[in-house]
């Protein structure tokens, strides 16, 4: 049981994405990495709980842009990084494997 002091991991209009949170994941390669080692159940899921609250939490992240976040805000920005990044395997490819698709992996950064 949380105590009455503990930051919430989340902000609490949020809080019920609290089981994505292994998707506030800070660097880009991190997201990258993430989306191609989850079960597409497990995108899917994310993606699904995610999507339909994108408004709501672009709203909410909105008056937080110009501030450093505190860190419930700064997990719920990064989801919603990962949302981006899982977004297209979702909506366009409907699959782990594309044909068309080169592996992401084998990006490299500097």
């Amino acid at each position: 049981m949380e105590s009455a002091s503990a930051e919430p991991a989340l902000p609490l209009p949020f809080e019920d994405l609290a089981p994505f949170l292994d998707w506030a994941l800070e660097t880009e390669r991190a997201r990258i990495e993430k989306k191609v080692t989850a079960s597409m159940g497990e995108v899917r899921s994310f993606y699904d709980a995610m999507m339909p609250r994108l408004k709501e939490i672009l709203d909410y992240l909105e008056s937080c842009f110009d501030q450093e976040m505190p860190p419930p805000d700064r997990r719920l920005f990064l989801l919603s990084l990962s949302l981006v990044e899982v977004s297209s395997l979702v909506e366009l490819y409907r699959q782990r494997e594309s044909i068309e698709a080169c592996d992401p992996l084998r990006f490299l950064q500097f």
